[in-house]
Formats: C-alpha cells, structure tokens, sequence
C-alpha cells in the first residue's frame, strides 16, 4: 500500500483549519475596518451581526485552501510589486533634507547650543 493518498490526505485535512482560521481573521479584520469608520463599536456590531457570515466563508476558504491560499499569495505578491515605492526623486530627497536642517536648527535653539559657524545655506549641497 502507498503511503502517499493517506499522506496528502492527512495534510489536506490539516490545512483545512490554518486556512479556515487565515480568512477568517483577514474578512474579519477587512470588515472591522471598513465599518469602523461608521460605527461606536464595530467589533460589537461585527460579533453580533457579521460572524455568521464570516465563519461559513473562512470554513468555505478552508475547504478549498488549495486553491485559495495560492490565490491569495499572488494576489498579495501583485499587490506589493504594483504599490512598491519607487525611487524619490531629487525634489523630495532635497525637501526630506530641508527639513531634516530645520529640525535639526530648532533642536539646537531649544537647548542652546551657540552657532560655531556663520550661517549658510545647508540645504544646497
């Protein structure tokens, strides 16, 4: 007798609860969130009227997690590549470094500290 139908059983069966216990946090948070803005209690108003609904999708994902894990992974990987940071341009590095300077030169008036040098524009490096 294989070994591997009993195996790959075993770890689908497995799977089942990560996934289902997965989605449910994620629809649950993503609700909670998007709610949240209109209500007092959005966990309250989630525990009494949303949980349901929740539950049986997270088990539904559970279920399926074969499909719906490798679905979410990508979808998060397109995600993250589509909304990466692109390089800063010289407008805001040079912005960034005015004021840095300015938080800097605030700092040393709140605590004293003398100017040793004349003052010059540091922003033009």
């Amino acid at each position: 007798m294989s070994w591997f139908p009993v195996l790959g059983t075993v770890g689908y069966v497995a799977g089942i609860p990560l996934a289902a216990r997965l989605f449910y946090g994620l629809l649950r948070r993503q609700i909670i969130f998007l709610d949240g803005r209109e209500r007092t209690d959005p966990v309250g108003y989630f525990d009494t009227h949303d949980r349901p609904g929740v539950t049986a999708a997270a088990v539904a994902a559970g279920l399926l997690w074969p499909l719906t894990v490798p679905v979410y992974a990508a979808g998060r990987i397109v995600v993250t590549a589509v909304t990466a940071h692109p390089r800063r341009s010289r407008y805001e590095r040079r912005l960034d470094a005015r004021h840095v300077h300015a938080r800097i030169r605030q700092l040393e008036d709140e605590l004293g500290v003398p100017d040793e040098a004349p003052e010059r524009d540091r922003t033009r490096r």
